[in-house]
């Protein structure tokens, strides 16, 4: 069986994707992890078979600071327009948000963070569960997109054709969440979060929360046939 490729855009070095690697991986998958932000090239639209675009610390708005973050959403809206399946988490839902005729922001409800309760608004069961969010910043969808989950607090996933932004975090497995509370724990404390609680929610048991949903979104994407130079 041949493998195919996913294409996947980091914000950061060594990004935490224990979960998304699994499931790649054991749904046959190569994954190919570039860095626009540190100089990385983004491919040839022509040669995607599918695209996930991860979170980082930077906000999509701020493309004065970040300037890779303008071609990146030039490159999400040509992507989208050849019907690419992409997935685009936390930072990536709000780069695709810009893209596609919404707007990242600020968000309205503070920092997000630890794990909530996410539901889905129709028949999208993996989209229903407890989830691991991290993030202060969020944006308005492209006013045809379909809204597809929420928390309490905010928009969490929604979809425009073959396009999918999830604002919380699947691909994390227990080690990331670990790592990302151990750097950010002095300035999670100072917003006043439980890092300590957070970290003890944790699930140790059973399959990572995300693995079903990334599962779900891998296996229906479509062969393609991506054209050969």
């Amino acid at each position: 069986m041949n493998r195919r490729t996913l294409t996947v855009i980091a914000h950061v070095d060594n990004p935490s994707i224990g979960v998304l690697a699994q499931a790649a991986d054991e749904g046959g998958w190569t994954m190919s992890v570039i860095g626009p932000f540190r100089g990385d090239p983004l491919p040839d639209i022509h040669q995607l078979e599918a695209l996930v675009v991860l979170g980082g610390p930077q906000s999509a708005y701020d493309t004065q600071a970040h300037p890779y973050l303008v071609d990146e959403v030039r490159y999400l809206r040509d992507v989208h327009a050849r019907e690419v399946p992409i997935l685009a988490l936390c930072l990536g839902s709000q780069l695709l948000a810009d893209a596609l005729g919404g707007r990242s922001r600020p968000g309205d409800s503070g920092l997000e963070c630890g794990f909530i309760e996410v539901t889905a608004s129709g028949a999208e069961s993996t989209l229903t569960g407890r989830f691991f969010s991290f993030h202060s910043d969020s944006a308005d969808p492209p006013p045809e997109a379909e809204v597809l989950a929420r928390s309490d607090r905010y928009l969490q996933a929604w979809r425009l054709g073959t396009s999918t932004a999830i604002q919380f975090h699947p691909e994390f497995d227990r080690p990331g969440i670990e790592a990302l509370l151990t750097l950010e724990g002095p300035k999670l404390r100072q917003f006043g979060v439980d890092v300590d609680a957070v970290r003890d929610s944790i699930p140790t048991d059973g399959p990572p929360p995300g693995r079903r949903l990334l599962d779900a979104w891998l296996d229906a994407v479509p062969v393609r046939n991506p054209v050969r130079p």
